[in-house]
């Protein structure tokens, strides 16, 4: 098209192979425009709350604007205050950083910017942005940005690209599935209350996403790098963004136990690896809260969200009740002096994928466990029949758990608030 230019681009790194692409901007619109649509990126949710991620991006435009090749080197300087000649093999964070961008511009095109006629491409391995106009066809289409921004992921089939992020999980899914395997399969009695409550997951006849926290997941400097070359295998697996706590990995072995004895198909992702685009492939149970970003996203527009109270203090909070009590853990004490934990089990549609979503949530992992056993646990789950209205498993549904625990043993969770809609 003659109104786009080639740029000629290669690879930095140490040790990286000197890549050759090409990258083409779009000389056809006004920079002003331009300006005005990353104004409007950066003030949505998916950037607003987040300084540096908005200012890779600012950085990135207004390099890619200028018509200037930004490298690698250039954005741990300026952004992250790296010195000008760090080791970028050894120091993932612009990489990581890239990513995060990448996912949030997803994000945004695909909820506050869904009509917004500009686009901003980030192509994985570049930090030179794309500018282009939405094409009729496409705005008639609305493909998902994550699978225009990821290109190999989009071609590959559904089968390979989970099998792939399922390795990337190390030995969590293996165990997970031996565990599964060893929990006795439940009766199949269509009016009990595990029925009810996983009813609306089961109906779907899209495959279950199984997305378990790391301990890299929430509120972390640093966004989840993908694997890439300059990773040893030692890294890797000591890597936190693919470290999971043995509590959430017990979490999982019972859902999956779960779903495989009622012959229900399901996929497993870490919070790092699922993208907003597999969230509206089907149902999904999001494991962990705190370490989970997806759960944050969800619940923080719920009546029952958490807030944090320095130092490191996190709490349930009741919008309807907001100078009521709030259920709070206090990070910064020795865990075995822990006695009460609390976690957020909610079942709904999702407003922004239209997908069924559960949430095992603790504010800790004592708290994930013991909502985890909770619900698949066909004696602990009647609980919900005693407070319920008649025909709640047709509702959406909040419940905010307690649950003693004793020297980090959680017990039997109690229903302290409920909400059904």
């Amino acid at each position: 098209m003659d109104n786009q230019m080639p740029l000629e681009r290669t690879s930095e790194g140490a040790n990286a192979a000197r890549v050759h692409e090409v990258v083409v901007l779009h000389h056809g619109l006004d920079p002003t425009a331009i300006r005005e649509h990353l104004d409007r990126v950066l003030s949505s949710s998916a950037f607003r709350l987040s300084k540096r991620y908005a200012a890779v991006l600012r950085l990135m435009v207004e390099h890619g604007l200028e018509g200037s090749q930004l490298k690698e080197r250039e954005i741990g300087s300026e952004v992250f205050g790296r010195v000008p000649d760090y080791d970028t093999s050894a120091d993932h964070v612009v990489r990581s950083a890239a990513a995060e961008v990448r996912k949030r511009l997803a994000q945004y095109y695909q909820e506050e910017g869904l009509n917004d006629p500009l686009r901003i491409d980030l192509q994985r391995g570049s930090y030179v942005p794309q500018f282009r106009v939405v094409s009729e066809q496409e705005a008639r289409l609305r493909p998902s940005p994550e699978e225009t921004l990821l290109p190999d992921v989009a071609a590959a089939s559904a089968g390979s690209r989970w099998r792939s992020r399922a390795w990337q999980i190390g030995l969590l899914v293996p165990i997970a599935l031996l565990i599964g395997v060893a929990l006795p399969r439940l009766p199949d009695r269509t009016d009990s209350s595990m029925n009810r409550f996983w009813g609306p997951v089961l109906a779907s006849n899209k495959t279950v996403l199984l997305c378990v926290g790391t301990l890299g997941g929430g509120h972390q400097a640093g966004a989840p790098p993908s694997p890439d070359s300059h990773m040893t295998l030692n890294d890797f697996h000591v890597f936190d963004y693919e470290t999971v706590h043995m509590d959430d990995a017990e979490t999982l072995a019972r859902i999956t136990g779960w779903m495989q004895s009622k012959g229900k198909p399901y996929q497993i992702a870490s919070q790092s690896q699922a993208t907003y685009a597999d969230l509206q492939r089907g149902p999904v149970v999001l494991i962990g809260l705190m370490n989970n970003d997806w759960t944050e996203r969800l619940v923080n527009d719920l009546r029952f969200s958490v807030v944090r109270t320095p130092p490191n203090i996190l709490a349930i909070h009741d919008r309807n009740n907001p100078g009521g009590e709030k259920w709070t853990v206090d990070y910064t004490g020795p865990y075995l002096n822990l006695t009460k934990d609390y976690a957020i089990l909610d079942r709904l549609t999702d407003p922004r994928t239209g997908q069924v979503v559960v949430t095992v949530a603790g504010l800790s992992v004592f708290g994930t466990l013991a909502a985890g056993r909770f619900v698949t646990d066909p004696d602990e789950i009647k609980a919900i029949d005693a407070i319920a209205p008649r025909g709640w498993e047709h509702q959406s549904l909040e419940l905010v758990l307690s649950v003693d625990v004793i020297r980090g043993v959680p017990g039997r969770p109690v229903i302290l608030a409920s909400r059904f809609w």
